[in-house]
């Protein structure tokens, strides 16, 4: 490699920094401007700092021991109990406020017949905990009804309306989940109509709590509860799971719709909701369940073994499109099917809507995209088009915030009131932010990361100045570090050598992936281009045939900037991205799912390449 080496027998694995300390390396116009025509990154590479004397984990090799001390694990034991977090990892649920009442006013109601009703939310989280709760009670002999209220009429949360309704049907116990924390009024609606509520929430919860029979919220400032990052399906899935317990009923089949509202809904992928997926992927992998197959056969590359990255870009989408633009109620038909022919004929169905999302949310997207562009900066965002779906609203300002790293509102006007959804990064919780600017809103409600809110169209101008003025990081007592656009964080430094079957499966022994425990990326250099081309039906993607020594490696890099400049055929070039098995065609390989790319001699890695004669030999 043009006389230099790289090295590789070190005490990591990794390549060494050369000289100076290079903890971030910026690629940006300055370096293109100083390479001329070589090509530089598109994005800051923030390198790892060196650990020079990383732990010994049994079965993974150094770079992936360095990569796990960085993460904090410090030795097998602890390490071991991560990466089998399963049913022995789940919480007393006794140690939860309220659960034990609930549990008993829901095992008296089915004592006594009485007619039950679950009320959910119209989002992938909200869905999944409604199916659940309906699974455990079919089990148990009941047939409660589903409740998703309509979007545009009623809005997010317990309804007036839709309670006079159950209450005609003669229901007298109402179940919320993902929702009811801030009812305290329809609370009262519900008291007036004899119904008792059972609230299974887990967003922030008001100052004063609604008069419900029970409400089981781990953000309950009174709640001994161990871990408050469950979501509402991981909720509904501890309730659900002891409440056929104890009349000893098995609970299979509960945790694989839990889980996928838990990736739904980002749980941090480091506590009990790890183990909630890791169950539930496990039932996924050999579930019979009609609906089910349907749904990953669809939506899952290889449907026999899903993975978290399946839920999150192949069912959750689906599922959620049902909720976003159509009814709620062919997702919830289609996780509850049982026979194979009428659920390949909703998934069908759900499969035509979700291709109809994926427009509606690109034009969406671009309108928001244009005014996002005319007022730059990193503070909170707000974007308005009354011509926006209302079910689109989290996805474009989710696809703002990612993209630009600040906090972004997207709102819509709605009957006579302006709803929206709010997206943040790290350094913002939206469900505070809510709170701060209470005085101008109708509604509202969240968590950390994701926040909904109604207001009256003559406060809207005073909601937008209110909330564009809060500062990052919010609450201002947060130490988080306020993210930038345009960079990516990067966990191992390696040569191209390294990179093979042997390193994907210690990585996969790694995974569920998601928030506190993201998918490693990969810096790898030691590669020539052997081929690259632009594909898709837009061209929006390209894909590359990569050399080393005489092996072969593929990559692909989704959603390539029209502008970015493809490397010619013999180019060295370092490659940052997550590293996957491929089975296209029926032949299995490992691919890199291409995050950044930058010719060697314009690349971050050159302060990681030592000249040949201080390295340890390469053979």
């Amino acid at each position: 490699m043009a006389g230099l080496g790289y090295e590789a027998q070190g005490s990591t694995g990794e390549l060494s920094f050369c000289g100076a300390d290079n903890e971030t390396v910026s690629g940006g116009p300055c370096a293109a401007a100083r390479m001329g025509s070589v090509i530089s990154p598109a994005l800051e590479w923030l390198l790892p700092e060196p650990l020079l004397d990383p732990p010994a984990f049994a079965g993974f090799g150094r770079p992936v021991s360095t990569l796990l001390g960085r993460r904090g694990f410090r030795d097998d034991e602890q390490l071991t109990r991560f990466l089998t977090a399963g049913a022995g990892a789940l919480h007393d649920l006794s140690r939860m406020a309220d659960a034990e009442r609930a549990l008993d006013r829901i095992d008296a109601a089915l004592e006594e017949g009485e007619p039950i009703a679950i009320w959910g939310d119209y989002d992938a989280d909200g869905m999944t905990a409604i199916v659940v709760w309906v699974l455990a009670l079919q089990r148990l002999g009941a047939e409660p009804i589903r409740y998703v209220p309509s979007r545009l009429a009623e809005g997010y949360g317990l309804s007036a309306h839709g309670l006079r309704g159950l209450a005609a049907k003669g229901v007298g116990l109402v179940i919320t989940c993902d929702c009811g924390v801030s009812n305290a009024a329809e609370v009262e609606v519900a008291r007036s109509l004899g119904i008792d509520v059972v609230i299974t929430d887990h967003h922030l919860p008001p100052a004063e709590l609604p008069r419900a029979v029970a409400v089981v919220d781990p953000h309950r400032p009174d709640c001994a509860y161990p871990d408050p990052d469950l979501t509402g399906a991981g909720l509904s899935y501890k309730l659900a799971a002891a409440l056929v317990a104890r009349r000893g009923v098995s609970t299979d089949g509960l945790a694989a719709v839990a889980a996928i509202g838990t990736v739904a809904d980002m749980a941090p992928m480091t506590g009990e909701s790890r183990a909630i997926v890791r169950l539930g992927l496990d039932e996924l992998a050999r579930t019979s369940h009609a609906g089910l197959r349907a749904l990953l056969t669809r939506s899952c590359e290889a449907p026999g073994q899903p993975t978290a990255r399946d839920l999150g870009f192949g069912v959750i989408p689906r599922i959620n499109a049902a909720g976003r633009i159509a009814d709620a109620e062919l997702a919830m038909a289609l996780l509850l099917e049982t026979d194979a022919t009428r659920a390949a004929a909703l998934a069908d169905e759900l499969e035509v809507i979700h291709e109809q999302r994926r427009e509606m949310t690109k034009v969406a997207v671009e309108t928001a995209t244009a005014m996002a562009a005319a007022r730059p900066g990193v503070a909170p965002l707000v974007v308005r088009d009354d011509a926006w779906v209302p079910g689109l609203l989290g996805l474009i300002a989710g696809r703002l915030a990612d993209s630009l790293a600040r906090p972004v509102v997207a709102a819509a006007l709605v009957g006579d009131e302006v709803r929206g959804s709010v997206r943040a990064p790290a350094d913002f919780h939206a469900a505070a932010s809510m709170e701060a600017c209470a005085a101008h809103l109708l509604k509202r409600g969240g968590h950390a990361a994701a926040g909904g809110f109604s207001v009256a169209p003559e406060a809207w101008d005073a909601f937008v100045t209110a909330y564009e003025a809060l500062g990052r990081p919010f609450p201002v007592t947060s130490d988080a570090e306020p993210q930038r656009p345009g960079r990516v964080p990067i966990d191992l430094v390696l040569h191209a050598r390294h990179v093979d079957w042997a390193l994907a499966a210690e990585l996969e022994r790694l995974a569920p992936f998601g928030p506190g425990h993201v998918e490693p990326v990969l810096a790898i250099t030691g590669m020539l281009v052997a081929d690259v081309r632009r594909v898709g039906a837009r061209e929006a993607h390209a894909t590359f045939r990569m050399r080393r020594g005489i092996e072969t490696f593929d990559a692909i890099a989704f959603g390539l900037d029209a502008s970015r400049v493809l490397p010619a055929t013999g180019t060295e070039l370092d490659l940052v991205g997550t590293l996957e098995r491929d089975s296209f065609g029926g032949m299995p390989h490992l691919r890199l799912r291409v995050l950044d790319y930058a010719e060697s001699a314009a690349s971050p890695l050159v302060a990681r390449r030592l000249p040949v004669p201080h390295l340890a030999p390469t053979g």
